[in-house]
């Protein structure tokens, strides 16, 4: 009985240090320099070359991927299945993409960081959901949600309009999510405009592609994410849109954010300025840059007309936003 007992013991006591051995050594695993752990592996290197010459070079791979324990039996399962996919798949370096689940959870450990960033998006019409965006029965009568809706509104969504739908019937009003929780889940998270892993030092300043001074160049924060492609194309390697107002070509601006925007804030087939989700300016402010007037991430422009109008009063800003054609009546107080 007494042998039984110690027996018992001597592998409790193995059984304690060799938990203790392998949670050390995963605990060290996640501590190491990835160039000589995950980076080791094809699939990882190609993101470990763009992080660690990347503004997020000195963040640790955990602190945004996090570990198998991080979020309890959730995230165990999900990293044990990475690895036997590693080891038993076939998958190449294109089939790795991140679920829409993983992107709003990675955009949660932004938040840590981006605190600022994460209160002007929460201010902003980007933070929209699902049902504020495919349930809005007005927009629902002017047109029928289909699949390129998920362009600019679910960019990461796992599926198709008729998963998320029920399309049946012919009012909008018969429509619905099919499921609940996803209708609280936002359609445009941080990744929708930022790609984590991309070359861009955080200590050079921007400087545009036509800059021909040969000095360093730090590349936009912002990129476009191409659902279609499952690819992201940074913003200022995008294609500038020609629109028309009547018979002229409108002179709209060429920065990175202000192609970024206009992905989603484009005009219809015919390029006419202001169709559709178009806000292009026109007029005085024909050429501004989105951003003259709109705070990047909180979209706000009540503080903008006095950068270049400073004699405007409160009162005469407010009016001038509160008016679809207020730029006449600015152009006219600043004469």
């Amino acid at each position: 009985m007494k042998g039984k007992r110690q027996k018992i013991y001597s592998l409790s006591v193995a059984g304690v240090l060799l938990i203790f051995l392998l949670a050390s050594a995963y605990t060290t695993w996640n501590r190491l320099d990835p160039e000589y752990t995950c980076a080791q592996c094809h699939e990882i290197a190609p993101s470990h070359a763009l992080w660690a010459g990347s503004a997020h070079a000195g963040v640790q791979c955990i602190q945004c991927h996090g570990t198998a324990l991080s979020n309890g039996f959730h995230s165990l399962k999900e990293k044990s299945r990475m690895v036997w996919v590693h080891v038993f798949g076939d998958k190449y370096n294109d089939d790795i993409h991140l679920t829409e689940t993983q992107v709003l959870e990675l955009s949660q450990r932004c938040i840590e960081c981006h605190q600022s960033e994460y209160a002007g998006w929460l201010s902003s019409g980007h933070a929209v959901n699902y049902e504020e965006i495919f349930m809005d029965s007005l927009h629902n009568t002017m047109e029928k949600p289909y699949w390129d809706c998920f362009r600019c509104h679910g960019m990461f969504y796992d599926g198709d309009i008729h998963t998320l739908m029920s399309l049946s019937g012919e009012s909008p009003q018969e429509w619905t999510i099919r499921d609940e929780r996803q209708k609280s889940r936002a359609t445009m998270p941080c990744l929708a405009c930022h790609q984590i892993h991309t070359e861009n030092p955080v200590s050079d300043r921007y400087i545009s592609m036509s800059d021909t001074t040969g000095k360093t160049i730090r590349h936009p924060s912002t990129a476009h994410y191409i659902r279609a492609d499952k690819e992201y194309l940074r913003s200022d390697h995008l294609t500038r849109v020609k629109i028309i107002d009547d018979s002229l070509i409108v002179n709209s601006a060429t920065d990175n954010n202000t192609l970024l925007c206009m992905q989603c804030h484009s005009p219809n087939f015919q390029r006419h300025a202001g169709s559709e989700d178009d806000r292009t300016p026109t007029g005085v402010h024909e050429g501004i840059s989105c951003t003259s007037c709109h705070k990047p991430h909180s979209n706000d422009t009540r503080e903008s007309c006095a950068q270049c109008h400073s004699s405007l009063t409160a009162e005469q800003v407010d009016a001038v936003y509160a008016n679809p054609h207020g730029y006449k009546t600015l152009h006219n107080i600043s004469k």
